[in-house]
């Protein structure tokens, strides 16, 4: 059976921003400005609405209250063409929402209230069994309880699946926990938590990868390093990418933004390095543009993104990027209303 579809088992929370001139500190007021109910979710409605918006045949599992918080963030991932069959509305607990404040250099410091995520369980993965087992890769994000993030990727790998875990917020793990995971997207903050260690930005990216390696028996990672691009680890292959040079405008979101351009590659059968390449330009494209949501670009804003800045596309994923030859993608960033969907959820 040819494998179709990209599944994203995570989290859907409204971001709530706030820009201040420098985070506080603990028992201090800081006085900030321009609040929002920003185009802006968790981790794992980004990286669904992300991927459709580049035209990957996308759902998403997860869990929102029946509250308008949860009708907003429905009606983003369906206005992007995100599948909601399996998105499930909690009866009793809210709708997630993390709070975000921003510096004057675009850096966001983020508390997050997982909510309804947190009722997220095995037996709401076992309802998208059908879909895990067509699928060609299932990306899995935390800000859900980490069992049922395990869960997810063991279940969609004995269904065949390639597994993508991007484990943020990190916690400490052991070794063998990470068995059904064919592909770790950490950045380095994760890493050394993930490996039960103080994070340190001074150590050296590829000594962490080795760790993880090690620690893991994992043969592919890719670990994100913001402005300074992203190290590969493929087998016994370890690759430095560099950061393609932008004038940033607002962080968050890249990284989601960089799964997505992953994800893509690998649909496609690009090697891990092209895929990372193209991850980074999707992530390039993403800190330019204010807020989250709109900065996730489709393939047609990726392609004019990369030829005004003489950015080069893998060749390998050239001929994916034909776009003569997409679906026809509704991807109107203006709707914050909450209308009823076209797609269906689970009661």
């Amino acid at each position: 059976m040819a494998r179709k579809g990209v599944v994203v088992v995570g989290s859907h929370v409204q971001g709530l921003f706030m820009r201040v001139p420098r985070f506080p500190v603990a028992d201090e007021t800081v006085l900030g400005w321009d609040f929002k109910e920003a185009l802006d979710g968790g981790k794992g409605s980004h990286q669904a609405i992300a991927c459709a918006r580049l035209g990957l045949p996308t759902h998403f599992v997860g869990r929102v209250g029946r509250d308008r918080l949860g009708d907003t963030g429905a009606s983003w991932m369906a206005e992007a063409g995100v599948d909601l069959s399996y998105l499930v509305r909690s009866e009793q607990t809210a709708t997630g929402c993390g709070f975000v404040m921003i510096n004057p250099e675009g850096i966001p410091a983020i508390t997050t209230a997982m909510g309804a995520n947190a009722e997220f369980c095995n037996k709401d993965v076992d309802r998208a069994e059908a879909i895990l087992s067509q699928a060609k890769l299932v990306v899995i994000t935390l800000e859900i309880p980490i069992s049922t993030a395990l869960y997810a990727a063991k279940l969609a790998k004995s269904l065949g699946a390639f597994t993508i875990l991007t484990p943020g917020p990190a916690e400490p793990l052991q070794p063998g926990e990470l068995a059904d995971v064919d592909l770790l997207v950490p950045n380095e903050n994760e890493t050394s938590t993930l490996l039960s260690e103080l994070p340190d930005l001074q150590q050296d990216p590829g000594w962490l990868a080795k760790r993880l390696h090690e620690y893991f028996g994992l043969k592919q990672i890719v670990i994100t390093l913001g402005e300074k691009g992203a190290l590969i680890v493929d087998g016994e292959t370890t690759q430095a990418l560099p950061a393609l040079k932008v004038n940033v405008v607002d962080t968050p979101g890249a990284g989601d933004a960089f799964t997505a351009g992953l994800a893509f590659g690998l649909y496609h059968e690009a090697s891990l390095a092209d895929a990372a390449s193209f991850g980074c330009l999707t992530a390039a494209r993403a800190v330019t543009v204010r807020e989250s949501i709109p900065s996730f670009g489709t393939l047609a804003e990726i392609a004019g993104f990369a030829k005004a800045n003489r950015f080069k596309i893998p060749t390998a994923l050239k001929v994916a990027m034909d776009l003569s030859r997409l679906p026809a993608v509704n991807t109107d960033r203006g709707d914050r209303t909450g209308r009823t969907l076209r797609s269906k959820t689970v009661k």
